[in-house]
Protein backbone atom coordinates (compact mmCIF):
# COMPACT_ATOMS: atom_id res chain seq x y z
CA UNK A 1 0.00 0.00 0.00
CA UNK A 2 2.99 2.30 0.33
CA UNK A 3 4.63 1.53 -2.20
CA UNK A 4 1.21 2.59 -4.41
CA UNK A 5 0.96 5.74 -2.39
CA UNK A 6 4.55 6.71 -3.68
CA UNK A 7 4.26 5.94 -7.36
CA UNK A 8 0.84 7.99 -6.85
CA UNK A 9 0.57 11.96 -7.86
CA UNK A 10 3.50 13.07 -5.97
CA UNK A 11 6.25 11.23 -8.04
CA UNK A 12 4.50 11.69 -11.00
CA UNK A 13 6.03 14.74 -12.08
CA UNK A 14 9.10 13.71 -10.85
CA UNK A 15 8.86 10.41 -12.98
CA UNK A 16 7.85 12.53 -15.98
CA UNK A 17 11.01 14.83 -15.48
CA UNK A 18 13.08 11.50 -15.82
CA UNK A 19 11.64 10.50 -18.87
CA UNK A 20 11.90 13.59 -20.80
CA UNK A 21 15.60 13.66 -19.68
CA UNK A 22 16.54 10.62 -20.63
CA UNK A 23 15.05 11.06 -23.93
CA UNK A 24 17.25 14.02 -24.11
CA UNK A 25 19.96 12.30 -23.30
CA UNK A 26 19.68 9.52 -26.26
CA UNK A 27 18.86 12.18 -28.93
CA UNK A 28 22.01 14.24 -28.04
CA UNK A 29 24.96 14.94 -30.68
CA UNK A 30 28.05 13.49 -30.02
CA UNK A 31 31.36 14.51 -31.55
CA UNK A 32 32.33 12.06 -34.63
CA UNK A 33 35.88 13.42 -34.93
CA UNK A 34 37.89 10.13 -36.20
CA UNK A 35 41.05 9.02 -34.56
CA UNK A 36 43.58 7.61 -37.10
CA UNK A 37 41.66 10.28 -40.13
CA UNK A 38 42.38 12.93 -41.58
CA UNK A 39 42.34 16.93 -40.95
CA UNK A 40 38.62 17.05 -42.55
CA UNK A 41 36.82 15.41 -40.26
CA UNK A 42 37.73 18.04 -37.64
CA UNK A 43 36.48 20.58 -40.10
CA UNK A 44 33.02 18.26 -40.41
CA UNK A 45 33.19 18.07 -36.89
CA UNK A 46 32.47 22.19 -36.83
CA UNK A 47 30.39 22.34 -39.55
CA UNK A 48 27.94 19.47 -38.21
CA UNK A 49 27.64 20.96 -34.29
CA UNK A 50 27.96 24.35 -35.48
CA UNK A 51 30.40 24.83 -32.59
CA UNK A 52 33.33 27.40 -32.62
CA UNK A 53 36.76 26.40 -33.48
CA UNK A 54 39.65 27.55 -32.07
CA UNK A 55 43.25 26.22 -33.58
CA UNK A 56 46.76 26.65 -32.36
CA UNK A 57 49.94 25.03 -33.43
CA UNK A 58 52.97 23.85 -30.72
CA UNK A 59 55.25 21.34 -31.08
CA UNK A 60 55.28 19.75 -34.46
CA UNK A 61 51.27 19.56 -33.94
CA UNK A 62 47.89 21.44 -34.67
CA UNK A 63 45.44 21.58 -31.94
CA UNK A 64 41.70 22.29 -33.18
CA UNK A 65 39.30 23.16 -30.30
CA UNK A 66 35.64 22.69 -30.78
CA UNK A 67 33.25 24.27 -27.86
CA UNK A 68 29.45 22.86 -27.91
CA UNK A 69 26.69 25.18 -27.25
CA UNK A 70 26.31 22.82 -23.98
CA UNK A 71 29.85 23.72 -22.78
CA UNK A 72 31.31 19.93 -24.12
CA UNK A 73 34.81 20.80 -25.67
CA UNK A 74 36.74 17.92 -27.90
CA UNK A 75 40.13 18.98 -28.62
CA UNK A 76 41.38 17.32 -31.40
CA UNK A 77 45.17 17.08 -32.18
CA UNK A 78 46.30 16.57 -35.79
CA UNK A 79 50.44 15.98 -36.61
CA UNK A 80 52.08 17.52 -39.35
CA UNK A 81 50.91 14.57 -42.03
CA UNK A 82 47.34 16.12 -41.17
CA UNK A 83 46.01 13.34 -39.12
CA UNK A 84 44.35 13.14 -36.40
CA UNK A 85 46.58 11.06 -33.90
CA UNK A 86 44.69 12.08 -30.64
CA UNK A 87 41.17 13.10 -29.19
CA UNK A 88 40.37 14.72 -25.83
CA UNK A 89 36.77 15.64 -24.48
CA UNK A 90 34.75 17.11 -21.71
CA UNK A 91 31.40 17.11 -21.95
CA UNK A 92 27.95 16.23 -20.10
CA UNK A 93 27.63 13.14 -21.87
CA UNK A 94 29.96 10.39 -22.63
CA UNK A 95 30.94 10.45 -26.20
CA UNK A 96 30.23 7.41 -28.36
CA UNK A 97 33.52 5.78 -28.46
CA UNK A 98 32.83 3.61 -31.94
CA UNK A 99 32.55 7.21 -34.13
CA UNK A 100 35.11 8.96 -31.81
CA UNK A 101 37.97 6.07 -32.19
CA UNK A 102 37.11 4.93 -35.73
CA UNK A 103 38.33 1.47 -36.64
CA UNK A 104 40.73 2.13 -33.33
CA UNK A 105 37.15 0.87 -31.62
CA UNK A 106 37.72 -2.71 -32.36
CA UNK A 107 40.93 -2.69 -30.31
CA UNK A 108 39.26 -1.97 -26.75
CA UNK A 109 37.09 -5.10 -26.75
CA UNK A 110 40.61 -6.98 -27.41
CA UNK A 111 42.30 -4.82 -24.46
CA UNK A 112 43.43 -5.19 -21.03
CA UNK A 113 41.30 -2.75 -19.14
CA UNK A 114 41.70 -1.30 -16.11
CA UNK A 115 39.03 0.30 -14.47
CA UNK A 116 37.99 1.68 -10.65
CA UNK A 117 35.43 2.99 -9.05
CA UNK A 118 31.98 2.37 -7.84
CA UNK A 119 28.98 1.80 -10.10
CA UNK A 120 27.66 5.05 -8.31
CA UNK A 121 31.05 7.10 -8.04
CA UNK A 122 33.24 8.62 -10.40
CA UNK A 123 34.38 5.67 -12.62
CA UNK A 124 38.02 5.41 -14.38
CA UNK A 125 38.94 3.37 -17.17
CA UNK A 126 42.41 2.57 -18.55
CA UNK A 127 43.43 0.75 -21.65
CA UNK A 128 47.14 0.79 -22.87
CA UNK A 129 47.90 -1.20 -26.26
CA UNK A 130 50.69 -0.87 -28.76
CA UNK A 131 48.19 0.60 -31.11
CA UNK A 132 45.56 2.88 -28.81
CA UNK A 133 45.41 4.05 -25.05
CA UNK A 134 42.24 5.87 -23.78
CA UNK A 135 41.77 7.09 -20.17
CA UNK A 136 38.39 7.95 -19.53
CA UNK A 137 36.41 9.04 -16.15
CA UNK A 138 33.83 11.00 -15.25
CA UNK A 139 30.39 11.00 -13.17
CA UNK A 140 26.76 11.78 -14.06
CA UNK A 141 27.22 15.60 -16.01
CA UNK A 142 30.64 15.50 -16.45
CA UNK A 143 33.12 12.88 -18.81
CA UNK A 144 36.34 13.36 -19.81
CA UNK A 145 39.07 11.35 -21.75
CA UNK A 146 41.95 11.15 -23.82
CA UNK A 147 42.46 8.49 -26.87
CA UNK A 148 45.48 8.50 -28.91
CA UNK A 149 47.02 6.46 -31.50
CA UNK A 150 50.90 5.83 -30.35
CA UNK A 151 52.64 5.53 -33.32
CA UNK A 152 51.06 8.42 -34.62
CA UNK A 153 52.03 10.96 -31.44
CA UNK A 154 55.12 13.36 -33.23
CA UNK A 155 58.27 12.80 -31.88
CA UNK A 156 59.31 14.37 -28.28
CA UNK A 157 55.77 14.74 -27.81
CA UNK A 158 54.35 12.99 -24.32
CA UNK A 159 50.49 12.34 -25.59
CA UNK A 160 49.49 11.49 -22.04
CA UNK A 161 49.92 14.90 -21.14
CA UNK A 162 47.48 16.46 -23.15
CA UNK A 163 44.27 17.50 -21.77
Amino acid sequence: MIAAARWGGAWRPRLGWLLVSGSALFCASEAQAVLGETVDTVKADQVRFGGARRQSAVQRMTTHEISLADGSIIKEYVNAAGVVFAVSWRSRLKPDLAKLLGSNFTLLAAGNTVSSGVASSKMQRSVRQTNLVLHQGGRMNAFAGLAYVPNLVPKGLDADTLR
